[in-house]
């Protein structure tokens, strides 16, 4: 007896359906799964947590008071915002000391509120930066702001990885190219999570104008350092965290330093608008802004 002309018809609606929808979104790699974001003009939001690693506390001795060097900070924390494909972000950083001991505290300030940072980038325009405890704000200023193609070249060609590098796709390919295991629920969704190591100027992204010199001194400077990684990833491609070890780049020669990097991304697809501030409140600055918060 012939089969009902339903059958072969049944059958190609499985295999269609076992082909299509989340598995075939599942296989975009994370850097195409970022490119298509970008492209939409989506945003995303960014908790960013950085860990220094620095000698032990002071200690006192008798009546002698032996200094250690703990750092301005041991740890920051930036939430915020990033508007992928308009290169916009509004990032607020704090700063915390957190390895102060309890006979000590009276002396080492723990309140760092004066560091707290507020930095948006809108485009190429530049980045605007309030910081409660700067000094060179002129009277009546809240804002300074630096627009040279120069300012964070050096962290750039040194392969620093920032919330926004991360997600280039350059950056992306590299940290996604280790064989991807179970990574557990996060953001709500099932992960994947890539892990391995390289040297951190493997991360260095060339770019036109780059200083050769400066390039050739990044290079010696920290040809030796390696940076592990692991990166979390969603069904869907996009990333949802990543964790990296790295030496301090801030931290002061033959002094061991590491610095640990956990990113979060979260609320994919998120409609974000980043404005800059008032023009009347922003100073134009000379000179570069500091790195924090990326």
């Amino acid at each position: 007896m012939p089969l009902p002309r339903i059958a072969p018809t049944l059958l190609v609606l499985t295999l269609t359906a076992g082909c299509g929808g989340q598995d075939a979104t599942a296989a975009r790699t994370p850097a195409e799964a970022v490119a298509q974001q970008a492209k939409d003009g989506a945003g995303v939001k960014v908790t960013k947590v950085v860990r220094l690693t620095y000698g032990q506390a002071p200690r006192a001795a008798g009546d002698l008071l032996v200094s250690v060097d703990i750092g301005e900070y041991d740890e920051s924390r930036t939430t915020g915002i990033l508007r992928l494909g308009t290169a916009a972000s509004d990032l607020t950083t704090t700063f915390r000391r957190t390895n102060i001991p309890e006979d000590l505290k009276h002396l080492i300030p723990d309140d760092l509120s004066g560091m707290t940072t507020r930095a948006i980038s809108v485009g190429g325009s530049g980045t605007y930066e309030q910081r409660a405890d700067r000094r060179d704000v002129p009277a009546g200023k809240s804002w300074l702001h630096h627009g040279s193609p120069d300012c964070g070249m050096a962290a750039r060609m040194a392969g620093v990885l920032g919330a926004r590098t991360v997600l280039s796709p350059e950056v992306l390919n590299k940290l996604a190219a280790p064989a991807p295991s179970s990574g557990g629920v996060i953001d709500g969704v099932a992960t994947v999570v890539h892990a391995g190591s390289a040297a951190q100027t493997e991360f260095s992204i060339p770019a036109p104008g780059d200083d050769p010199a400066m390039a050739a001194v990044l290079r010696e400077q920290y040809g030796s350092a390696r940076v592990s990684w692991q990166l979390w990833v969603g069904p869907d491609g996009l990333p949802r965290r990543v964790r990296l070890v790295a030496p301090n780049p801030l931290a002061e020669e033959g002094v061991p330093r590491n610095r640990v990097t956990e990113i979060d991304f979260t609320d994919w697809g998120d409609d974000v608008s980043v404005e800059p501030p008032p023009k009347d409140q922003v100073h134009e600055s000379g000179s570069c802004l500091a790195p924090e918060p990326y």
